[in-house]
């Protein structure tokens, strides 16, 4: 067999081959068609949904890159302002730098003489101030010496007055009642001075007579013109007199220093007693018996 007659025969093998799978392909995929189509027109949905995703994410891209452009724009800006004032600033502060360096040499010259300055200060101010508060500090301690020994004496002598003073109470409260024993005793003898003839010498009631005049009377109280001034004591007893007669025997309860006051302790008639105008006498002890 001719060689192109082989080739001819292998090439049409092939072909049925081909056709053959072709058609077992072609069967099978008449069976799965429909699942083939669904799956692809998902897989296209997808893309479609990815495409259109890329998409937004490029326009957001762009949209930040835009605004970072700004962003980027606006601080180049402000990074030339800086630049420009710190620009400004470096050559203020050459000027200033050159400024103070004059400064400082005028200051390099005007500080030459300080070493001699302080020299003197040392000794003028400051020997001065060191002498000075080292007297200030002896003084100081003496000062508080002395004021310790003055709080020594002020709390010894608040201790002296504190005993004294307790002294001065209790003599005061001793002087308070024996004051008080002699007024009682005094009121007894005062009381009881019509009954012995030696208590009046003792109280003086054998003294000058006391002369007086009633002021006033009301019910068994009245009041003589005479007091303390003239003589006049507590429970000394008086005559109350009209036109040389006896009218009645008073008490003397109260005493002023112009005037006392007397309760009547005895009326010789029951239907005369005293007024004002009627006069007062001293009551003798003898003459309580004749009521004269």
């Amino acid at each position: 067999m001719h060689t192109v007659t082989k080739v001819f025969v292998i090439l049409n093998l092939v072909v049925c081959l081909i056709l053959s799978q072709y058609v077992w392909v072609s069967l099978a995929g008449n069976v799965q068609w429909r699942e083939k189509y669904e799956n692809e027109r998902d897989a296209r949905q997808r893309d479609k949904n990815a495409l259109e995703g890329a998409y937004n994410d490029l326009l957001a891209t762009r949209a930040s890159n835009e605004h970072s452009a700004s962003q980027a724009s606006a601080e180049i800006a402000a990074l030339n302002a800086t630049k420009q004032t710190l620009e400004t600033w470096k050559l203020e502060a050459e000027k200033s730098a050159a400024d103070a360096k004059v400064a400082a040499d005028n200051l390099k010259v005007a500080v030459e003489p300080f070493d001699q300055i302080s020299k003197d200060y040392d000794s003028q101010v400051i020997e001065k101030l060191q002498t000075t508060v080292g007297e200030l500090t002896d003084r100081k301690s003496q000062v508080f010496q002395d004021r310790g020994d003055k709080l020594l004496q002020v709390a010894q002598r608040h201790n002296d007055y504190a005993q004294r003073h307790e002294e001065y109470r209790r003599i005061e409260e001793y002087h308070f009642l024996l004051s008080e024993e002699l007024e009682d005793r005094y009121d007894r003898l005062s009381r009881y001075r019509w009954l012995r003839p030696d208590l009046q010498r003792e109280l003086g009631d054998n003294g000058p007579v006391i002369f007086g005049q009633v002021q006033w009377v009301t019910g068994n109280s009245l009041q003589i013109n005479k007091g303390r001034r003239d003589g006049v004591e507590l429970h000394q007893k008086f005559t109350i007199m009209r036109n040389g007669s006896t009218i009645a025997v008073v008490d003397v309860v109260e005493v002023q220093n112009e005037t006392a006051e007397c309760v009547i302790v005895d009326q010789v008639k029951s239907g005369a007693g005293p007024k004002a105008g009627d006069q007062s006498i001293t009551r003798m002890f003898m003459a309580r018996t004749s009521r004269r």
